[in-house]
């Protein structure tokens, strides 16, 4: 069988996913240096405005979050809005400890603080914090205070995918559950 010496075209879907692996790729490494380097030539290929990387960024966040705080909202046992949030905001902040930050530096400029103020009224609107009433911008700042007073926990280190495959399979080492674990 002959191959073909013409050079490999991919299709545009192709192309899609492999620039969607790129920029995730480029924005892996953003957010696990806690830093962006203005000097990265892929940086630059991937977003090439800094509008892109900045709305990449919140939707990271906002994804992480927004799922902390429905998880905390499901098995939390805490009814006090406020402790739910500082929980789930904890929660985040192990996961991803860099990212918080890095996305408060970041969003300095219009369009951040517009995304960032949309996301604190969704999750002020999630916890209870915003009621029928509530001004968004009163309730946005609200949020904002509450998430700046809670301190940055250390990062547990992430278990390898074969730690991680060995306790799918044989369930957790730890005497608690690790939905709870997540909580505190």
């Amino acid at each position: 069988m002959k191959r073909s010496t013409s050079p490999v075209t991919h299709s545009g879907t192709q192309q899609r996913w492999q620039e969607i692996h790129r920029r995730h790729a480029v924005l892996r490494r953003v957010i696990d240096t806690g830093r962006i380097d203005e000097g990265d030539p892929e940086l630059h290929a991937a977003f090439p405005d800094r509008d892109d990387l900045v709305r990449a960024l919140v939707q990271h966040w906002t994804t992480l979050i927004g799922g902390c705080v429905d998880f905390a909202l499901e098995v939390g046992e805490e009814n006090d809005s406020v402790e739910t949030l500082r929980e789930a905001h904890r929660a985040a902040m192990r996961r991803e400890p860099a990212l918080y930050p890095l996305i408060l530096h970041t969003t300095r400029g219009p369009l951040g603080a517009a995304l960032v103020e949309r996301e604190y009224l969704r999750l002020a609107c999630a916890v209870g914090i915003a009621t029928p009433g509530t001004s968004g911008a009163a309730a946005s700042h609200e949020v904002a205070q509450i998430l700046d007073g809670v301190p940055t926990p250390v990062a547990a280190p992430r278990p390898s995918r074969l730690r991680s495959a060995f306790e799918w399979i044989a369930g957790p080492a730890t005497g608690q559950h690790p939905v709870q674990e997540l909580l505190h």
